[in-house]
């Protein structure tokens, strides 16, 4: 892979990314409006240039444009010459469209994991305990949680059931119950069903062929975004082997990082910084986008060796410490002070530093951003639906699959308790059928757990203790 291009520096020499240090991870960061997207679209477009799989998150639906060639904007046009370009430089890339109007991008509560599900939602230490106590009895009753009606119906379950339940698996505390049943109403309002379902994405997919798979996350919650890539490090750290090196697989740009951070307790923080440090090896880079260094926990921001800062306004003692905190994040440069530079940049000016072939930081280097190849206009209605049907996945992951779950088994089996007047006569022991028939579910529940990782703790703990699926 070649070098990759971000812009001049202002002595003219070229600023660049070396391949070898891009699984040592980055930042972009600078106030809305300074150009920081349009240095994502950039090393989005060059690294996938260079035959490398990228996954981008759009979380303000702007950067659908990546599918169509550039020269759109009369200022981006005007900056070619001071790269010696022409242009034929503009070009698409090749982008596979995820997102409400595109391809569904869905995962399962199994997959998910009761931990992971319950800081989605919000829920406290009790709460979450009751939570994965009730993926528990799913599992042992053969219920498999597949969408988001099976997760609803679990819940009623507990409800219903909750006496003869209390009996064999400890309390299930009503108000818990409630609790943790208000949290579900609230986040169907706030779109988190929309996340659910099958076929779920395999992120094996996103590894094959020198494509950006894009994902609009326009229309997510914040806190429904920040769960998708807390899962999506992890799963990526299980599934990958180590790659015995530095090359990239795969390289993450996460926008609106700083949502992936917040309200995040120090114990999943932790375990967060342990991922990124140790997730290169793996040949995953990942690029964090947001507008202050300080939105990053200074543990995960201290492994981002590759830093771009855009400008930073500094009004109030708040972004005057925030502009400080960016100054010193980068290895002086004797020809200017950084922290004045950072305040007088203009749109598509940066301050970048890179890593040299030992993985020292370059002194900071004041830089002209080299423009994208790409459209900077988003695609129309109708550019889009094109793409979605140019789609190699859209085959697999377009059309929702509805398999017999947890929510199909409960309402089969009330269904029969009313036809056979036992309903209320509540069993102690969750049933699904015959004895066989139970036994045999189980064994499959606990078969797709083991696979999907239904606990956070096979899933983003267990992996950095050691444990494989």
């Amino acid at each position: 892979m070649p070098p990759i291009s971000l812009g001049l520096a202002s002595g003219g020499a070229r600023c660049e990314l070396l391949p070898e240090m891009i699984t040592r991870h980055g930042i972009i960061c600078g106030a809305t409006g300074t150009g920081k997207t349009v240095t994502l679209r950039l090393l989005a477009e060059q690294l996938n240039r260079a035959g490398l799989p990228v996954f981008v998150t759009d979380f303000k639906g702007d950067l659908s444009g990546l599918a169509a060639p550039g020269g759109d904007s009369p200022p981006v046009r005007e900056r070619l010459a001071s790269f010696e370009l022409d242009q034929s430089y503009f070009r698409a890339s090749p982008v596979e469209p995820w997102g409400p109007a595109a391809l569904p991008l869905r995962l399962t509560p199994s997959e998910l994991g009761p931990e992971l599900l319950a800081q989605m939602l919000e829920l406290n230490d009790n709460q979450t305990g009751l939570l994965q106590l009730l993926f528990k009895i799913a599992d042992e009753s053969g219920l498999l949680l597949l969408d988001w009606k099976d997760l609803q119906a679990l819940i009623h379950l507990a409800e219903t059931e909750r006496k003869a339940l209390s009996q064999r698996y400890g309390t299930l505390s009503p108000a818990s119950l409630g609790a943790i049943k208000r949290k579900f109403l609230a986040s169907e309002r706030d779109n988190a069903a929309d996340l659910f379902g099958e076929p779920a994405l395999d992120p094996g997919d996103l590894l094959r062929g020198d494509r950006i798979h894009l994902l609009d996350a326009s229309r997510m919650h914040p806190r429904v975004y920040g769960t998708l890539l807390l899962w999506l490090l992890a799963e990526l750290y299980q599934q990958l082997p180590e790659s015995g090196g530095s090359a990239a697989r795969i390289a993450l740009f996460f926008d609106e990082a700083h949502l992936l951070f917040d309200h995040l307790p120090q114990r999943l923080v932790e375990q967060v910084e342990q991922i990124v440090r140790l997730i290169r090896s793996r040949g995953v880079a990942i690029f964090f986008i947001t507008q202050s260094p300080l939105d990053i926990p200074e543990a995960v921001l201290a492994q981002m060796g590759n830093r771009v800062q855009h400008a930073l306004r500094a009004y109030t003692p708040n972004e005057q410490r925030n502009l400080r905190a960016a100054a010193r994040s980068f290895r002086a440069n004797p020809d200017f002070d950084t922290e004045t530079a950072i305040g007088q940049l203009a749109v598509g000016e940066a301050l970048v530093s890179c890593l040299d072939s030992r993985g020292v930081p370059q002194p900071v280097a004041r830089t002209l951003i080299q423009p994208p190849a790409s459209r900077l206009r988003p695609l129309d209605g109708e550019e889009l639906q094109q793409l979605v049907q140019a789609s190699v996945l859209a085959d697999k992951y377009r059309r929702p699959v509805e398999r017999e779950s947890a929510y199909e088994k409960l309402q089969q089996r009330q269904l029969d308790a009313g036809r056979s007047g036992s309903g209320r006569d509540k069993p102690d022991r969750l049933t699904c059928g015959t004895p066989e028939l139970d036994r045999a579910l189980g064994r499959m529940a606990n078969s797709f757990g083991r696979q999907l990782g239904r606990e956070l703790v096979r899933g983003l703990l267990g992996a950095l203790g050691g444990r494989r699926r």
